[in-house]
């Protein structure tokens, strides 16, 4: 189990045996527990995919880049673990976790929790506490908090945020010195779901307040400042669908799902100076939960690549040219059926990369021919 330092810190270990079955972190990823973006470049160039289970965090790593031989799954166990989790990587190519973990003495009973990967394949730094930020009383008329959400913008600051309907959204800020501020309230009392964060790569911090109907902006100024609100937009969108992406410097675009038939929808909200920032239909209808986004150059051509979840449960892909959705986006099946989400991301060659859990809670992974013409992918390989 994992040890317990002062003031209710988990230490940072190893994975310990035997190892947690796949099919329990199938039936996790089913349920639900598998993060948007659970596969990572670290800066070495090693691949790693994050699962999570009934015991806590679960971890497949590349023995080199590019390879098909994974170490993994290691088990990473979490005392109290709640079973869901969101991840997000920062310049220095560490990945932050955020989570929940039920504690007696805790407000309600919970509290969210943050730990931090340093180094490709290496263990976890500690867990720390950061509190509840929403210790009134509950009300079983009310949906539990969203998933905790962290953002590590530019200038080495940490935000973590929660959302709770009947409340809004609560932050808090861990400053350059290591200091912790008080929580914060950024309104939004009918906001659903977890908020959807985006860091440009000049590390200015954003994100979007889903309520039903629409979201609110907020955004940092630059990096290291405090956020503000910067107005909303209407729109409908299947509570929980949000994910974001840098699509040209300092402006992301934002994709959801549309309730009328679950396709994917695309919003810039800092679109320049003259361009529409409509709302911009891409296909997929059918699919579920959030896509993952990658960008990549084809046949020439900078591309943002869509991987979703489809109608038959197996990955989907698709790709446009960048910031062009008015050319449409035609998806084209995968492999087999996943558990949960599949993932995307580029290697240490800048392939793109498909990860999936299979039904037995395996690792599969299928990688970009770069030497085809468009974007065409090899064999699905069983690495862990």
């Amino acid at each position: 189990m994992a040890r317990r330092g002062r003031g209710g810190v988990d230490r940072g270990v190893t994975s310990v045996e035997p190892a947690v079955p796949g099919p329990e972190i199938a039936a996790a990823a089913d349920a639900g527990h598998l993060a948007p973006g659970w596969l990572r470049l670290g800066r070495d160039g090693r691949l790693t995919a994050y699962a999570s289970c009934a015991e806590g965090l679960v971890r497949w790593t590349e023995s080199a880049p590019g390879s098909d031989v994974w170490h993994g799954p290691d088990l990473f166990p979490v005392q109290g673990w709640a079973g869901r989790f969101t991840l997000t990587q920062d310049a220095n190519g560490f990945v932050w976790f955020a989570g929940t973990r039920h504690r007696e003495g805790a407000p309600n009973g919970r509290e969210l929790v943050l730990t931090a990967q340093y180094q490709t394949g290496r263990p976890l730094g500690e867990w720390r506490a950061v509190g509840n930020p929403f210790p009134e009383r509950e009300e079983e008329s009310r949906p539990p908090h969203a998933d905790p959400v962290v953002l590590p913008d530019g200038a080495g600051a940490l935000h973590v945020f929660a959302t709770r309907f009947g409340i809004g959204v609560r932050g808090r800020t861990r400053r350059t010195d290591g200091m912790w501020d008080d929580w914060q309230d950024y309104q939004g009392k009918w906001v659903r779901g977890p908020i959807a964060p985006l860091v440009t790569a000049q590390g200015r911090a954003e994100f979007l307040a889903p309520f039903r109907g629409g979201a609110s902006y907020w955004g940092q100024g630059g990096p290291g400042t405090g956020f503000t609100w910067l107005g909303r937009m209407d729109a409908d969108a299947v509570e929980g669908t949000y994910s974001s992406y840098e699509t040209s410097p300092g402006s992301g675009t934002y994709f959801w799902r549309h309730p009328a038939d679950g396709g994917v929808i695309a919003y810039r909200p800092q679109a320049p100076a003259g361009a529409a920032n409509m709302l911009m239909p891409l296909g997929g209808a059918g699919g579920v939960g959030p896509v993952g986004v990658t960008r990549t150059r084809i046949n020439g051509y900078d591309c943002t690549v869509l991987l979703q979840r489809g109608a038959e449960g197996q990955p989907e892909i698709a790709a446009y040219p960048t910031e062009g959705e008015q050319y449409g986006a035609w998806w084209a099946p995968l492999g087999d059926r996943c558990a949960g989400l599949p993932a995307i991301a580029r290697d240490a060659r800048g392939a793109v990369t498909i990860a999936m859990l299979d039904a037995n809670g395996g690792l599969r992974i299928a990688r970009q021919d770069l030497t085809g013409a468009g974007l065409s992918f090899g064999p699905w390989s069983h690495v862990g």
